[in-house]
């Protein structure tokens, strides 16, 4: 009896690691690095810029000081280990190369679902259509500069109540003509 209870436990167990029941969870280490974060690096950013786009690099070779990587490994779901590296290099603390933004050996295929279709998981998105972020922030801040007001010309005049409003605020203003607003502070 407790052989056949041992058999039949051992029987199940093994049955249900081969149906795949058992749940492998994705993996990710290192930087996580999003395409869009790295569609706002552009050549002549500073240090201090680059780490508030991207973080701390992963390695910073205290022999190579002008060279940051930032590595990203990701397995889906016990599947293959997918690396993607992101090499920065620096002149007198300016950027000056990327290497690895667009890298599309990093786009995953995951197992096929239901309909029997590949599913395409990626960190890779569309780069956006401009490559310089910084020129498209000055010309939306020159539009809203440069935008016309509001027409002065189309206000309406003052109603007899808005008159007689202000006309309340000039009896309730207690500031003796020709005294400054506020105390003297001068002495």
């Amino acid at each position: 009896m407790i052989i056949r209870l041992l058999f039949c436990t051992v029987f199940t167990l093994f049955a249900a690691s081969g149906c795949g029941l058992i749940y492998k969870q994705n993996i990710q280490q290192g930087n996580a690095i999003e395409q869009d974060d790295l569609d706002e690096l552009y050549e002549g950013m500073n240090r201090r810029q680059v780490l508030f786009v991207l973080g701390t690099p992963s390695i910073m070779d205290p022999f190579q000081k002008d060279r940051w990587d930032y590595v990203q490994t990701f397995s889906r779901r016990g599947g293959d280990l997918v690396q993607r590296t992101v090499t920065l290099r620096f002149e007198d603390d300016l950027l000056t190369e990327i290497i690895g933004r667009d890298d599309a050996a990093f786009a995953l295929v995951e197992h096929s679902d239901k309909d029997g279709s590949d599913e395409v998981a990626s960190f890779v998105k569309k780069p956006s259509s401009s490559s310089n972020p910084q020129q498209e922030s000055v010309d939306s801040a020159e539009e809203e500069v440069m935008k016309p007001g509001p027409d002065i010309n189309a206000l309406e005049p003052p109603s007899a109540e808005d008159r007689e409003y202000e006309e309340d605020l000039d009896v309730l203003d207690q500031t003796p003509e020709g005294q400054p607003l506020g105390p003297d502070i001068d002495g």
